[in-house]
């Protein structure tokens, strides 16, 4: 195995590396995705002692005439990976272009938490867009 390394840093240095950098500024307070048929969607997580404070809203354009969510209010786990916390599914249809959706999940155990949410738009056309946004992370304990 040592022999391979060695190999294939001896391989490294043999061709010349080029590397050009450049330095930008960007603010990232106005960068955000671009989509198609709607320019709000957003998702909030608030968390007082135990109990978990869902809410997400998403205003599509005059066309759309359709909108689906699916909240998942998850929790950070075992190799720092994310699940769907016990219970804490809930979806909301609604046959226009604004969709406002609130839940909320008592008894939560300590550890760190946010909030997904999928959102479909679907316009007059039956064309259909999906956007996926996270809430920031809260931390129980």
């Amino acid at each position: 195995m040592r022999k391979v390394i060695l190999l294939l840093m001896s391989l490294l240095m043999c061709f010349p590396l080029s590397v050009t950098a450049s330095a930008q500024t960007v603010s990232t307070s106005i960068v955000q995705p671009f989509y198609e048929k709607t320019s709000n969607a957003k998702t909030m997580l608030s968390i007082s002692g135990t109990t978990a404070y869902c809410e997400s809203y998403a205003k599509g354009d005059s066309d759309v005439v359709e909108i689906t969510a699916k909240q998942y209010l998850q929790k950070q786990g075992f190799l720092w990976i994310w699940g769907t916390y016990d219970g804490s599914k809930w979806t909301k249809t609604v046959y226009s272009n604004t969709l406002t959706m609130s839940n909320t999940k008592t008894g939560l155990s300590s550890g760190k938490y946010r909030l997904k949410t999928v959102f479909t738009l679907t316009d007059k056309q039956g064309k259909t867009e999906t956007i996926t946004v996270y809430s920031e992370e809260k931390k129980i304990g």
